[in-house]
């Protein structure tokens, strides 16, 4: 995770040219932008746009994110704030003021579900975007309707900024319905039980209600029930689930023996998912 982190130790004052591109870009909706918008905007050669760009960079207005191409620090941040190169402030950047929030593995990262290094920001918004390269990650949007955007937590990203991710129930929701975005189903199942003593599972169980999949509630009883937790919440998964059969862990092959008692084509084995938190 990039944790750099930069102090404002100089003016942010303006000048005509900054301020004719700042504005520009706020009015178009622009807070990432590359050299060429620049370029046209001001309608000055490369060497002179390239300078001010540098200056506004070393004045704290653009974070250069990769080579020609800029994001524009929020007035939000305030004058004398810190700026930070944080992915997940950035992810923040690069969405707002639109709805969203961390998820997926990232979310778990947040929620020390996990130690394994990512690369990867996940943002679930109800704003179609591509995804972005920038500052040696992937910026991977997530598109949902703002009906679904619930279950979030403001959480300290730095010691000045925050960013908002899903909760931990609400994480442990959406990576059961997609467990190819979070590593596959093994990495959900030791991320649960890593926090498993501080999971509020009667939010838990309202949390899958209202996501409405029922393979997500399969599969979380059935790992409820694999390791012990919550049995009175797993046998309520139980009773409420249908009678069609879906995969385990979608994101490996449809292979594996059905077990009549979860509605589940087990094509990962219960065996290894119950070795693998005990390492």
């Amino acid at each position: 995770m990039n944790m750099v982190h930069k102090d404002i130790g100089q003016s942010r004052a303006l000048g005509k040219s900054s301020s004719r591109l700042l504005t520009t870009l706020a009015g178009n909706g622009r807070t990432v932008f590359a050299f060429g918008d620049a370029r046209e905007i001001l309608k000055t050669s490369d060497a002179a746009t390239r300078k001010l760009l540098s200056d506004l960079v070393k004045k704290k207005w653009l974070i250069r994110l990769s080579r020609g191409r800029y994001l524009v620090v929020p007035l939000s941040a305030g004058e004398n704030a810190e700026v930070s190169e944080n992915w997940y402030v950035v992810a923040r950047y690069l969405v707002e003021p639109r709805p969203y929030y961390i998820s997926y593995y990232s979310a778990m990262e947040i929620h020390g579900m996990t130690t394994q290094p990512i690369s990867t920001v996940y943002i679930s918004t109800p704003q179609r975007k591509k995804d972005a390269h920038a500052l040696g990650a992937t910026f991977h949007f997530i598109y949902l309707m703002p009906s679904k955007v619930w279950g979030t937590t403001d959480t300290w990203a730095t010691p000045t900024e925050k960013v908002r991710a899903s909760d931990l129930e609400r994480t442990i929701v959406d990576c059961l319905g997609n467990p190819r975005l979070c590593g596959g189903l093994s990495e959900i199942a030791k991320g649960l039980y890593a926090r498993r003593s501080e999971v509020d599972y009667p939010k838990l169980l309202k949390d899958v209600e209202r996501f409405g999949s029922n393979a997500v509630a399969k599969r979380l009883g059935f790992l409820l029930e694999l390791y012990g937790l919550s049995g009175k919440s797993a046998e309520t998964l139980r009773q409420s689930a249908n009678s069609s059969y879906v995969l385990l862990d979608p994101s490996l092959p449809p292979t594996g023996r059905y077990w009549h008692r979860w509605r589940l084509r087990l094509n990962a084995s219960p065996e290894e998912l119950k070795q693998i938190v005990q390492t």
